[in-house]
């Protein structure tokens, strides 16, 4: 009897650059064959520091990464960011698990108004966590650390799904999308907020991650049927 041959969907991994070398060893252990082509990068922006007394509120990676912290107290978005705050010395690190309106929430619920809150963030940013903790009483700031840029990029090889992991890298790609036949794609998207993105776009598929991670990112892709 012949041996059967499994094909394997080829996913592009959107994101920036190191995370995007990070998720395609993910989707590979999960049985796709990344392709990393970030269509976004990153440059940090000139900022200052913050007391240590200050609550840290991170919501990527990224805030982490080009924020020079001083062993603060440190609320993430989710599990990825807060794992690289407890590594860069962030103490009592909490991952809320779930989206920015989460973080602000879990910060009225569990914080005392009193306490000098700061919100790092880049450039472009999804919710506006900082002006609602101002405006239910609470002493919040948002320090901006870093700015996304474009990168024209576009798969030189056929790419079965597409994995977004902002509503700007969506955006992004939406823009150099047209024009060209994407009816072939699936759109895998880590919210809501970056599928309404493609809106418009006439792609093979669009699913959602169940909650805001990676890990459910590549559990939705694997319930897209193969051709």
């Amino acid at each position: 009897m012949a041996a059967l041959h499994l094909m394997t969907k080829t996913v592009w991994i959107t994101r920036t650059r190191p995370s995007a070398d990070e998720s395609a060893d993910m989707w590979r252990a999960a049985g796709f064959t990344p392709l990393v082509l970030p269509v976004l990068k990153v440059r940090a922006i000139e900022s200052g520091t913050v007391p240590r007394d200050t609550v840290i509120i991170f919501t990527s990676k990224n805030g982490v990464a080009h924020f020079k912290g001083n062993g603060q107290r440190a609320i993430c978005v989710g599990d990825a960011t807060a794992k690289k705050a407890r590594a860069a010395g962030y103490r009592n690190v909490v991952s809320v698990d779930g989206t920015s309106a989460d973080v602000t929430t879990w910060v009225q619920q569990n914080l005392p108004k009193t306490h000098p809150i700061c919100h790092v963030s880049g450039w472009h940013v999804r919710g506006s966590i900082s002006e609602d903790l101002q405006a239910s009483g609470f002493s919040a700031s948002r320090l901006k650390t870093y700015r996304s840029f474009p990168i024209q990029a576009w798969p030189d090889q056929p790419v079965d799904l597409a994995a977004f992991y902002s509503p700007l890298a969506a955006q992004v790609f939406a823009q150099e999308a047209e024009g060209r036949d994407v009816s072939a794609l699936t759109a895998v998207c880590i919210s809501a907020a970056t599928a309404q993105a493609l809106e418009g776009l006439m792609l093979a598929g669009c699913v959602i991650a169940a909650n805001p991670r990676e890990d459910e990112q590549i559990a939705v892709a694997k319930t897209i049927p193969c051709d």
